[in-house]
């Protein structure tokens, strides 16, 4: 692929949900027109989202992107025209039992990962809260725990009350700090990676690729797993909305998702005209 070097950004990676998505879970008109031109004009613009690649490659399709899209928080960069794993990480089997075990423990809706598909002991509330908004595959399996035994997946993920999962991160994050990637993603998601994996690593895998220096990346997000990428970027960015902890980290702060933050970024450094 031939990028521009004209632009003083050539690769901008933007987070999915609460970043470039509204409300509703779409993208506004004016970001789709912004995200198209910038494309037009040589910057590399890749999807860096916590969602399962299933459940992002959509996103990437309406936007005619045609370069890797960075899932799982980094934990797998994937081409989807050729179907190439440029990179996948996945949790240790020992690692995601010791998780099986506390949530069915606890009686908590817990997302196991793997293969493209979403395994859950039971059909609950709140999953169908995550599936509704994410639109991702899954299927039930009971006694999640025996039935994994040795699996190793790509991602788990707790789905509960935002006090809930903060309770729980600050018991996880000591517990797993040698073993695993843990961090939330939204009010109620709690997510466990593998130790390696954040979209900092990835976006920088993406960037060398492609020949882009650091300096030339932008990276916008709006949440705890966006920092790793914000901080790396050469331009991290965080929209209005985003948490505290983020915006500290970022170099700007930015119009928020329902204020069109991404696409009105993307015109100014790209010098668009829509």
């Amino acid at each position: 692929m031939s990028l521009s070097t004209n632009l003083a950004y050539r690769l901008c990676a933007i987070d999915l949900d609460e970043t470039l998505l509204g409300p509703e879970h779409i993208i506004s008109e004016f970001n789709i027109r912004a995200i198209k031109a910038a494309s037009a004009a040589g910057m590399q613009v890749v999807i860096a989202s916590g969602r399962m690649h299933e459940s992002t490659l959509k996103y990437a399709l309406q936007l005619g992107l045609t370069g890797p899209i960075v899932s799982y928080n980094g934990a797998l960069v994937k081409d989807p025209a050729t179907g190439d794993e440029w990179l996948h990480h996945r949790v240790p089997a020992d690692a995601a039992q010791v998780v099986m075990q506390f949530c069915q423990n606890n009686d908590l809706q817990l997302n196991f990962y793997h293969n493209g598909l979403i395994y859950s002991e039971h059909d609950t509330d709140w999953l169908q809260l995550y599936t509704h908004r994410t639109g991702s595959p899954y299927t039930i399996c009971p006694n999640l725990l025996t039935a994994m035994q040795g699996i190793e997946p790509t991602k788990l993920l707790i789905v509960n009350t935002e006090e809930y999962t903060n309770r729980l991160v600050a018991e996880f994050k000591p517990k797993f700090a040698n073993t695993l990637y843990v961090t939330k993603t939204t009010a109620e998601y709690l997510e466990f990676m593998p130790l390696a994996a954040n979209k900092g690593s990835a976006l920088s895998l993406v960037a060398e690729h492609f020949g882009i220096e650091q300096a030339e990346c932008i990276a916008i997000g709006d949440s705890y797993n966006d920092i790793p990428m914000v901080e790396w970027a050469g331009l991290g960015l965080a929209v209005a909305n985003a948490r505290e902890d983020l915006k500290k980290a970022a170099d700007r702060v930015i119009w928020s998702n329902t204020d069109d933050g991404v696409g009105r970024l993307l015109v100014e450094v790209c010098g668009l005209s829509l």
